[in-house]
């Protein structure tokens, strides 16, 4: 009966696995006879004190990936657990929690290669013993999880870039080590995921184990999202590691390395000029100081002498100090970054520098450790910036007159000097820009130290301009120093100018043609080769007509238009080395003004009384001349108009008729050509009715005879004194001429003669009777 009950206690324990998915499992208590367990499913057994005191279990991987071990926990019951290799290497162990009210499973996880491996449980105290326990092996194939044992670089697992990772640390002598191949020069941003309660330390290294850059997570208790730390490095092999800082053992972590390609990331080690990174003009670079005693260093190569600006962007809380240095490490300027909460854009230096190789550092101020930085080296090619170092007469910058030169006072005591050779006597002036807040000091002195002048720039708060001493100096060889007066200019830049002006032109060097059509022209003689000629349209300021360096001792310049009318154009020439000369009015000419349209002209040949030459479609202050010939010849008249026509009078333009020459002359301009303009001859003289004599014949021609008359004069016969019918016209041979005329008429009457003298007009008609037909 006894065996009966059992039986079926035994069933009902049977078939209770098998509804709830759990497998009883018969176990042996060696590693070399473990049962073979399949993943993703629960299993279960029970140990017995002094018989099978430790239960194994084997499992196959089909790949990478991560295996989890689950133990089903239980109030007064502690078992452990333990996930070994065949040759009983532990990768992971835990015990399940006995409290009163536990429930769940107590688990461990750990990354693993394709392959075998076994899972022990043994009791953690008597109370395990003839407890029946559940477990489960958990499988999620990947190659992201951390695969043990990898504590060492030569175990080292294989992390690909800009992939997460996961893993556990078994205990907190453990190590994982993962191995990454950066493929080009870029950044390398190394994250790790924060938990509340738990703390990891990362660092990645060289294959030689010196630490790059590491990070400690936070363990605060609302802490959420990733600790991170940026890092430049070349192309090749390193390594990261996750160790236990506090309370890191057997808690999952995520970790991963970014990667951004890019030649404008700092590149650790670059610590010393030895080891600097190089920099190229004119692109940003980011990096940062992994600890308070690193440097960060990099090299520009300044292709010729010129300006370097060394920017750096600045942040609220952080402090960096920028150095720029020669081969020597001799430092050229520096500047610390500002750290204050509402501040933005970049601190800048500004210094001049011949060409060559140059290095700047950057280094921690304060509280810049593990936070990234943008720094950029830009380059402006000119030799009118200040050269350092040029602190002495024997290291003076040479300068040129005439040409603003920039430089900046590095550092308290510093003091740029210039070297200047002034080419002939005379006046040279020194002028400083003014800058509010910075007060320079420039002197001019000779190689002995005497000075002949010397300024201060004003810093009040609304200052401009310049501030400027002139004085007079012989040939020969001089120099400006500048220094900081106050003692706050330092890292301004100044603005200066040496200048010597060149002598004037004379009015009679300079001819002006101002031509109507084409270019005006302006030649320019008694120069040297060298000089620069340029024409102005105003006394000061105004706007550069013509622009020309002379090849000898003249030089010819040419302007679209100086200006229709009469004026005058400013012109100064630029020796050498010297400052432009003042400027030279140079008088010209207007353009020649338009002619006469002959439209626009009426002449009147009186006779007996002056003749009248009347033009319209002019302005008021036109002149207007008339000549006898088409060149030369006589002014017959000349006056000015006062308004929009005009008229002329002369005493006799011709008795016969003949043409006048008339110009215009337009206020401002010169005279025009002149324009022809033809007129009639005056009236001629009627004829006495004694040189006429009239037939009037019956049956035949009547005739008019006119006599005392001349060759080619025109003799016309009219029925009436005025109008009337045109009767005969005939022009004389000779002394006499007979005209014919069909019928006068029957009766007595009269006829009305004219004469018209070559080049003359027609006269007035003459009457002359005749007799009634016979």
């Amino acid at each position: 009966m006894i065996l009966s009950i059992r039986k079926t206690i035994l069933l009902l324990i049977i078939v209770s696995f098998g509804f709830f998915g759990v497998k009883p499992i018969f176990t042996h208590a060696a590693i070399s006879n473990a049962v073979q367990v399949e993943l993703n499913k629960a299993y279960n057994g029970k140990l017995q004190q002094g018989k099978n005191e430790d239960d194994f279990y084997k499992f196959s991987l089909p790949s990478d990936g991560n295996v989890t071990l689950s133990v089903k926990q239980r109030d007064g019951v502690t078992w452990e657990a333990k996930i070994l290799n065949s040759k009983g290497e532990v990768f992971q162990s835990f015990q399940t929690d006995d409290s009163e009210l536990i429930e769940g499973n107590a688990s461990a996880e750990v990354g693993l290669p394709k392959g075998t491996y076994y899972i022990e449980i043994s009791s953690y105290d008597y109370s395990s013993y003839d407890e029946r326990y559940e477990f489960k092996v958990g499988f999620a194939s990947s190659n992201n999880y951390e695969k043990e044992f990898n504590n060492s670089l030569a175990t080292a697992n294989i992390m690909n870039v800009n992939q997460t990772y996961k893993g556990n640390l078994s205990d907190s002598e453990d190590v994982d080590v993962y191995k990454i191949t950066v493929p080009n020069d870029g950044n390398i941003t190394l994250s790790m995921k924060q938990q509340p309660g738990v703390r990891w330390h990362a660092a990645i290294q060289t294959s030689s184990g010196k630490v790059i850059e590491d990070l400690t997570t936070d363990d605060s208790e609302l802490i959420d999202g990733y600790e991170t730390r940026q890092v430049g490095l070349p192309k090749g092999l390193y390594y990261i590691t996750v160790e236990y800082y506090s309370y890191g053992v057997d808690e999952p972590y995520e970790i991963k390395a970014g990667f951004e390609k890019s030649d404008n990331y700092e590149k650790e080690f670059n610590n010393s000029l030895t080891t600097a990174n190089s920099m190229k003009l004119n692109q940003s670079y980011k990096g940062t100081l992994n600890n308070d005693d690193d440097k960060d260093v990099y090299k520009v190569d300044i292709p010729s002498d010129g300006n370097v600006t060394v920017s750096l962007k600045q942040k609220a809380g952080f402090k960096w100090q920028v150095s720029i240095l020669n081969s020597k490490s001799q430092e050229f300027d520096s500047f610390v970054t500002d750290d204050s909460e509402l501040v933005e854009g970049y601190e800048t230096m500004q210094v001049g520098l011949p060409k060559g190789s140059y290095y700047i550092a950057v280094e921690r101020y304060s509280y810049a450790t593990d936070e990234p930085y943008e720094i950029k080296t830009s380059f402006s090619s000119s030799n009118n910036y200040e050269k350092e170092f040029n602190n002495s007469l024997t290291t003076a910058n040479s300068i040129s007159l005439s040409q603003l030169y920039k430089g900046t006072i590095n550092s308290y005591g510093d003091t740029d000097v210039y070297k200047v050779v002034v080419p002939n006597d005379g006046n040279v002036t020194l002028a400083m820009k003014q800058q509010e807040g910075a007060s320079w000091q420039a002197k001019i002195q000779n190689s002995g130290g005497y000075v002949y002048k010397e300024l201060v720039t004003n810093n009040d708060e609304l200052v401009s301009g310049n501030a400027s001493v002139q004085t007079w100096l012989k040939k020969g060889t001089y120099f400006v120093v500048i220094t900081d007066y106050y003692g706050n200019a330092e890292h301004k830049p100044y603005q200066f100018i040496t200048s010597m002006k060149s002598s004037a032109l004379k009015s009679s060097q300079i001819k002006v043609t101002n031509n109507k059509g084409k270019d005006d022209v302006i030649a320019v003689s008694g120069i040297v080769k060298g000089d620069i000629v340029r024409v102005y349209n105003e006394n000061s300021k105004g706007t550069i007509l013509a622009s020309k360096t002379s090849t000898g001792t003249s030089v010819t310049l040419t302007a679209k238009q100086i200006g229709q009318k009469a004026g005058k154009v400013y012109v100064t020439v630029m020796r050498p080395g010297m400052g432009e000369s003042d400027r030279v009015a140079a008088s010209f000419s207007g353009e020649q003004s338009n002619s006469l349209q002959s439209s626009q002209v009426k002449v009147t040949n009186n006779k007996g009384k002056d003749d009248v030459i009347a033009v319209s479609g002019i302005t008021k202050g036109d002149m207007i001349k008339v000549y006898s010939l088409s060149s030369k010849g006589t002014v017959l008249a000349s006056k000015t108009s006062t308004g929009t026509s005009l008229t002329l009078t002369t005493k006799q333009v011709g008795q016969k008729a003949g043409q006048v020459y008339v110009s215009i002359t337009r206020s401002g301009m010169t005279e025009s050509a002149r324009t022809t303009v033809s007129f009639a001859g005056e009236q001629s003289n009627a004829l006495q009715s004694s040189q006429v004599k009239v037939i009037n014949n019956k049956g035949k021609a009547d005739s008019v005879t006119v006599s005392k008359i001349a060759k080619g004069d025109v003799i016309k016969v009219y029925n009436a004194s005025s109008k009337g019918t045109l009767l005969a016209s005939k022009q004389s041979e000779g002394s006499s001429t007979v005209l014919s005329i069909k019928q006068l008429g029957s009766k007595a009457g009269k006829v009305y003669v004219t004469i018209t003298n070559p080049g003359m007009s027609e006269s007035i008609r003459t009457a002359v009777s005749y007799s009634a037909e016979r």
